[in-house]
């Protein structure tokens, strides 16, 4: 009898022992994990360790290291909440253990990589960027801590004898739900799929004083994205970006949008490179495929229409006996935005001069004179847009620029006497048939642009030209082409000429 008493009495002494321990250690801090969202990227790294979590018998708050995160150290600051996970079975003790919810305000990490924007760039060009999403959806604050307002865990205490232990099991879980990940959503990339040419933003930054000894020029880079706030210096072999002693020698090229660099380059058109028109009309459209546009000798076509831009262009030509159709060269370009006229267009030579200048600069019907000297450029009044038109060579080579809308490379050049044989255009002796090179560079062309050239830079354009073909033609004639250089009219044409008074609004 006295053993089986002596048996009795140990079983409730282990029973004791067993709730005893299962208080203290009771896993009290199930959430160990606390976070599952670790991975999430989002700052609470593991949002609120209450590593120990309760179970402290009485200590109310285990946690007392409120939030092993160190990661994200956010937060949790209150971890411990349990304040009383103690002995009580009531399975709750600490009730309260989420107090940390919050853990995670840190959510937010992910701002991230707003980068975005992105990327895409497409490779084009010039900027990289190009793409639409400039909104690089900065999540920046988005995903911000939140879903976790739960991050508490332990919800249900911990520690009490059966509630379970784990306790919180899942602490936050969702820690931040956030897991956005944010990505950023610009899946999208590159507004258009083609992108190409088109850059998301203007390429904005602010000059700062140049290395002492070198001179090379610096900029603080201005341009929502990546490379914004960040400093770019000029390459000691173009240490300028507008050589004065030498143009014929490379400038520095700064680039805050997605590139996010200072290089050198020739400042002219690249025939070769997307937006580009040249030669016997030739152009490089937006999606980087090649093709030709013949048009006709003293006619002009929209070579881009949108709601808020457009650009023609003049066709000189010569048709010699035999040929059905004429040889053509884009003789002047009128750019057109808000009530804005500017046009460029190469004399009519005789016998060209390298020396001796053969392009003239129009705006609003009045003839301008384009420095040679200093910073080489001439800053028109244009009311909300800056106009800036920059020599980079000391004769007939000019750059444009208007400021949200295009940069365009313009080179005056004649067919010279070795290309007339080549390909037997059988010019007249006393015509040089100056004409013009150009390369474009857009910042808000919409969906739905038109024009030769223009629609090439649609997010969903396919070019219907043949490719692996000498010379892919682009047809169309009849649907750009424009009563005059200076006319927004054509088939399919999409720009409204502001009045003075609205463009000054």
């Amino acid at each position: 009898m006295d053993k089986r008493r002596a048996y009795i009495l140990a079983a409730i002494l282990v029973v004791f022992v067993s709730m005893e321990v299962a208080i203290v250690v009771g896993q009290g801090n199930g959430n160990n994990n606390g976070n599952g969202n670790v991975g999430s990227g989002n700052g609470n790294g593991n949002g609120n360790g209450n590593k120990n979590g309760n179970g402290s018998v009485g200590s109310g708050n285990g946690n007392n290291n409120g939030n092993g995160n160190t990661g994200g150290g956010n937060g949790n600051g209150n971890g411990n909440g349990n304040g009383n996970n103690n002995v009580n079975t009531g399975g709750n003790g600490n009730g309260n253990g989420n107090g940390n919810g919050n853990g995670n305000g840190n959510g937010n990490g992910n701002g991230n990589g707003g980068g975005n924007g992105n990327g895409n760039g497409n490779g084009n060009n010039n900027s990289g960027s190009g793409n639409g999403n400039g909104n690089g959806n900065g999540n920046s604050n988005n995903g911000s801590g939140n879903g976790n307002g739960n991050g508490n865990g332990n919800g249900n205490g911990n520690g009490n004898v059966n509630s379970n232990g784990n306790g919180n099991g899942n602490g936050n879980g969702n820690g931040n739900g956030n897991g956005n990940g944010n990505g950023n959503g610009n899946g999208n990339g590159n507004g258009n799929g083609n992108g190409n040419g088109q850059v998301a933003d203007a390429n904005k930054y602010d000059m700062k004083a140049p290395v002492a000894g070198t001179g090379q020029q610096r900029a603080l880079c201005k341009t929502r994205g990546a490379c914004y706030n960040t400093t770019l210096t000029c390459p000691s072999e173009c240490p300028e970006r507008k050589p004065k002693k030498n143009k014929k020698q490379k400038g520095c090229f700064i680039n805050c949008n997605s590139k996010c660099e200072a290089v050198c380059k020739y400042r002219k058109p690249k025939c070769d490179g997307y937006g580009s028109l040249c030669y016997d009309p030739r152009f490089v459209g937006g999606d980087g495929v090649m093709f030709y546009f013949h048009g006709a000798k003293g006619s002009d076509f929209a070579i881009v229409s949108d709601t808020n831009l457009q650009i023609n262009a003049h066709f000189i030509g010569t048709r010699p006996s035999g040929r059905t159709r004429d040889y053509t060269w884009v003789q002047a370009l009128s750019i057109m935005f808000d009530s804005h006229t500017l046009v460029l267009a190469a004399k009519r030579v005789t016998h060209w001069n390298d020396n001796v200048e053969s392009l003239t600069v129009t705006w609003n019907s009045q003839t301008l004179t384009i420095p040679t000297d200093g910073e080489a450029e001439l800053r028109l009044n244009s009311g909300a847009r800056e106009v800036i038109v920059e020599r980079t060579d000391d004769t007939n080579t000019v750059k444009v620029s208007v400021s949200g809308l295009l940069e365009v490379d313009v080179k005056v050049t004649p067919i010279k006497e070795k290309e007339n044989k080549v390909h037997n255009y059988q010019l007249p002796s006393d015509d040089a048939f100056a004409h013009l090179e150009t390369q474009f560079k857009f910042f808000d062309l919409s969906e739905n642009v038109e024009g030769v050239l223009g629609k090439t830079f649609r997010p969903d354009y396919v070019s219907p030209v043949k490719r692996g073909v000498a010379m892919p033609m682009m047809g169309g004639e009849d649907k750009y082409q424009t009563p005059s250089l200076y006319s927004p009219v054509c088939r399919v044409c999409l720009f409204h000429r502001q009045s003075a008074l609205a463009a000054a609004m």
